[in-house]
């Protein structure tokens, strides 16, 4: 396969990558705070029975892994690696990113419907205020990667990504 041609960047758009990157450092403690309050509540005897369980502790890993493929999108972005190629992986790890969180808040709720104990209904406040610190966290990184790219080239980006995961409309 040819390699794409590397783009390159001004000094402005290196501090803005930058910014970007410092955003998702962010976003990394608090799903790692995430994960480890679904482990927590996966594990109390009050809870570890609830249907769903395991959709949602894998929703929140699959957000993990948004983050860490926007992370190493970024890292390898400030290399000679950039391209095309990689600007359209950023935008697909963001979306994934955004996609499971959604999922895991729905998965939240069905397994909190479960639950009758008072020390584990704890654990899923905890829960739903660590999912919306996330959201602020994502909506932040949007606005770096607005920044970045531009919120019309973004904007694009994201278009082409949805136009190319989502099947043709058959009639």
């Amino acid at each position: 396969m040819a390699q794409k041609p590397s783009i390159n960047m001004s000094e402005a758009e290196q501090q803005r990558l930058l910014d970007w990157w410092n955003a998702t450092e962010k976003g990394v403690l608090v799903v790692r705070r995430l994960v480890s309050l679904i482990t927590e509540l996966r594990l109390h005897p009050e809870s570890s029975r609830a249907d769903g369980m395991i959709l949602f502790y894998r929703a929140a890993s699959e957000v993990s892994y948004g983050y860490a493929g926007m992370r190493g999108c970024i890292r390898r972005a400030f290399s000679n690696e950039y391209s095309e190629f990689l600007q359209n992986n950023i935008v697909r790890c963001h979306s994934f990113a955004r996609r499971f969180s959604v999922d895991t808040k729905v998965l939240l709720e069905r397994v909190a419907k479960q639950i009758n104990g008072a020390n584990a209904l704890l654990i899923v406040e905890r829960i739903r205020e660590t999912l919306r610190e996330n959201d602020a966290i994502l909506t932040e990184i949007e606005r770096k990667a607005n920044a970045f790219f531009g919120q019309d080239t973004f904007q694009s980006l994201q278009s082409n990504l949805m136009n190319s995961i989502t099947l043709p409309f058959s009639q």
